[in-house]
């Protein structure tokens, strides 16, 4: 009997801690406390920073993520979550330490935001401050690099030598120096993809319009618009026979067969396309292939040679494998979009007129057929779709691939939904210097809706469809119609980017008005 008591005693005790294997961590870390308090006057120069995290921090990344002006060599000591820095400390200076979003906890937990402690070893501050987002493709990006260059003190190369200032991007986007020199400053911003702290050519990197001016009061610098400076080619990884009239040739991203150039020694090459939702292999339709023969490959991409020098050897496989409908590229569609219908594999370019049916369910609609690639075919309607939900049909039976085999079901359905073009947009851009402005405003199906401002900055989107869009604008210094990100080495600046602060949700017939956009 004590045996049994005892024995529920421990299984009761067991119980008491946190399950093993428990909800995954996912609170992001914070800084509890430090020392000196923010703003502090009259640190005295043997004073060592001290910085306490909500917890433990991988310490590698958090130290990666440390950033101190003005620069010096630092001493780091860890005790747990507390962090314990030794600096060289000047008189009469002020000082900003950052912590940037690239600090992680140990379950990987980034810090929402930037973290800034300022202090001095004199009787005042610096009080300048510069405040900017980021974004790359239009939305805000965190962990982002950002430099500031003091122009009047700094005399190395922008973007190669250190920077006068450091810190990260937080999870909206934003960015702060604070406690600044007076002064004139370039500030920029990068993606460092292989964690070298610098701004290497192949990343992602945003210059700015014009360098800003600094005093004593807050200055708004531009919003920045991280472009891929030098984009690397896709890579070739395989080629191979899919069957005895296809070969499949595996790349490291997504290609264009637009602009892809193959040639197979001995073997015609008929055709060429992407797969659906899989853009990085691209299908070869061939004339038959000899089993076994080993065909040499020579390929371009985009006009530049793509070194490939193993033979791909010829099937005799048949290909009995039925294609099936994939997916309509867009669902959501305005009255005068065409249908495209993606399939798995290349069709037989077949005549479809008269191929959707009516019944209970389902309409006919009167149109137009076209194969602008060998696995999608393209519906015109004959007439603008008024808006609502449609449903049409078609005999799968007129369909097939190019050996002949049909769809696997019976009959091919799909639905999708045409809305109307009632919606509006129409604000100023606040662009501060000559150039025609260009507006854009995209929705969440890719849609863009384009125009020019006029010489005022004043824009009216109409005809938009209802959803959610981003607006972003531009001034065109060089006319060229296109964005221009600037350039490094050597240096030249951006073209003025803004974008408005929040997406904008547009139900049917909306009209939104004063939307302002600074583009600085």
């Amino acid at each position: 009997m004590l045996i049994s008591i005892l024995v529920a005693l421990l299984l009761g005790c067991a119980k008491v801690g946190p399950p093993t294997g428990g909800p995954v961590d996912k609170e992001p870390p914070r800084i509890l406390s430090h020392y000196p308090e923010s703003d502090a006057l009259e640190v005295t120069r043997d004073t060592q920073i001290v910085i306490v995290f909500s917890e433990p921090m991988n310490r590698e990344q958090t130290e990666a993520a440390l950033f101190t002006s003005p620069a010096g060599p630092l001493q780091l000591s860890w005790r747990g979550p507390r962090l314990r820095i030794a600096m060289p400390l000047a008189e009469e200076r002020t000082y900003v330490l950052t912590v940037g979003t690239g600090a992680r906890d140990l379950r990987g937990n980034a810090l929402t935001e930037s973290f800034t402690l300022a202090f001095a070893t004199g009787s005042q501050l610096d009080q300048g401050l510069v405040r900017g987002r980021v974004y790359q493709d239009h939305q805000p990006v965190a962990g982002v690099h950002v430099w500031a260059y003091d122009l009047g003190t700094f005399s190395g190369e922008v973007g190669l030598d250190e920077p006068s200032y450091q810190t990260q991007s937080g999870a909206d986007g934003g960015y702060e120096f604070a406690r600044l020199a007076p002064g004139h400053y370039r500030v920029l911003a990068f993606r460092d993809a292989n964690r070298n702290a610098l701004p290497d050519d192949d990343e992602w990197l945003a210059l700015p319009a014009s360098s800003v001016e600094v005093g004593e009061e807050e200055v708004l610098a531009g919003d920045l618009a991280l472009m891929h400076r030098q984009m690397s080619a896709p890579v070739l990884k395989r080629v191979q026979a899919v069957h005895a009239e296809r070969l499949m040739l595996l790349f490291t991203a997504a290609v264009d067969p637009r602009d892809l150039e193959l040639e197979v020694t001995g073997l015609a090459v008929e055709s060429l396309y992407a797969a659906p939702n899989a853009e990085e292999k691209i299908y070869a339709e061939t004339a038959a292939q000899e089993p076994g023969r080993r065909y040499p490959v020579q390929l371009a991409l985009a006009g530049a040679p793509v070194q490939w020098d193993a033979p791909v050897r010829g099937s005799g496989r048949a290909d009995r494998k039925p294609p099936s409908f994939v997916a309509l590229a867009r669902n959501q569609l305005a009255p005068r979009d065409a249908l495209d219908l993606l399939f798995s594999e290349a069709m037989q370019s077949a005549a479809l007129e008269g191929f959707w049916t009516e019944s209970d369910s389902t309409q006919a609609l009167a149109g137009d057929w076209l194969w602008p690639a060998p696995n999608c075919a393209r519906f015109a309607p004959a007439e603008p779709l008024a808006p609502g939900a449609y449903r049409l049909a078609g005999p799968a039976a007129r369909l097939a691939d190019r050996a002949g085999n049909g769809l696997a079901d019976s009959l091919l359905a799909l639905s999708f939904t045409v809305g109307a073009e009632t919606v509006a947009i129409r604000g100023q851009v606040q662009a501060g210097e000559e150039g025609r402005v260009r507006i854009a405003a995209i929705n969440e199906d890719g849609r863009t809706y384009a125009e020019w401002a006029d010489e005022a900055g004043r824009f009216d989107l109409n005809g938009l469809l209802a959803g959610t869009y981003l607006l972003w604008a531009f001034v065109d210094r060089d006319g060229d119609g296109e964005y221009s990100s600037g350039s490094l080495s050597p240096f030249r600046y951006s073209e003025p980017y803004g974008r408005y602060g929040e997406p904008i949700d547009l139900d049917e017939d909306q009209i939104v008005e004063e939307v302002d956009i600074p583009c600085r």
